[in-house]
């Protein structure tokens, strides 16, 4: 079998050739498609949206923030799933973006749509924070 196969490579030099050089032709361009980054992000944008209002028990949270956050944040473009849970006094919705959305564009839109779909009691304020699985990793 192996003498088969250094009988072909040596009688036909210029198929060999060939397919050398489509193999490092195929493997030139892989490279420099490739994303390379010291510690790349195999998950898409997350964004964590928390307001607070001390003294709201968990239903009173659900009720009048996280609700509210939810309805403005589902017209913004490019999101995936808008996931909430609600504490005494906490209210905490996470919004994942699809795939290949920017993370810039995703704070903006995400920023611009708080600000004109959502109005909260008592004039809170949501934070925005940007959180990765990367960065989770690296939490624990």
């Amino acid at each position: 079998m192996l003498k088969s196969v250094i009988a072909f490579g040596l009688t036909r030099r210029a198929i060999v050739l060939l397919g050398l050089i489509a193999f490092v032709g195929a493997g030139l361009f892989a490279f420099f498609k490739l994303n390379i980054e010291a510690y790349p992000n195999p998950a898409p944008v997350i964004l964590e949206v928390t307001a607070q209002a001390p003294g709201l028990s968990a239903e009173e949270m659900e009720r009048y923030y996280t609700i509210p956050i939810e309805v403005g944040l589902a017209t913004t473009p490019g999101v995936d799933v808008i996931r909430s849970t609600s504490f005494y006094g906490l209210s905490f919705v996470r919004v994942v973006f699809q795939y290949g959305v920017d993370y810039y564009f995703a704070r903006s839109e995400t920023a611009i749509n708080l600000q004109q779909n959502v109005s909260l009691p008592n004039n809170v304020t949501p934070q925005i924070q940007g959180t990765s699985l990367v960065g989770e990793i690296y939490r624990y």
